[in-house]
């Protein structure tokens, strides 16, 4: 059974930086909660029509999730052209990447052969 692909753990971790003056700064920042079921390689459909590459009712793929800002998603579509939206713009339409403690073995569309016809 595979892992999530990202770890969204909400550890603070901290930012260097240095200032107008020259100064070396230091500040702790904690990621917010993620707060949808969307993994990498999954499928969305998007709410709003972004743009006109990205409009609505699309099917895009998840590539990437970022664990510092979980709710920030970057898709892409079949052209492989890639663009970041919020969580709450799309609607998770498939399953594809493995999640953690669920085996695929177990999903309804996977034991299809065990229905009589």
């Amino acid at each position: 059974m595979a892992a999530d692909p990202v770890r969204f753990d909400r550890k603070p971790y901290e930012i260097h930086y240095q200032d107008l003056h020259g100064q070396l700064q230091t500040i702790r920042r904690q990621p917010p909660p993620k707060l949808h079921p969307a993994l990498p390689t999954d499928v969305v459909t998007l709410n709003h029509t972004k743009n006109d590459d990205f409009v609505a009712g699309e099917d895009l793929e998840v590539s990437y999730i970022n664990p510092h800002h979980p709710n920030v998603l970057k898709l892409k579509d079949s052209d492989g052209r890639e663009t970041f939206v919020d969580y709450y713009d799309v609607n998770l339409k498939d399953k594809v990447a493995p999640r953690l403690g669920v085996d695929p073995r177990d999903l309804p569309i996977n034991n299809r052969y065990l229905l009589w016809p």
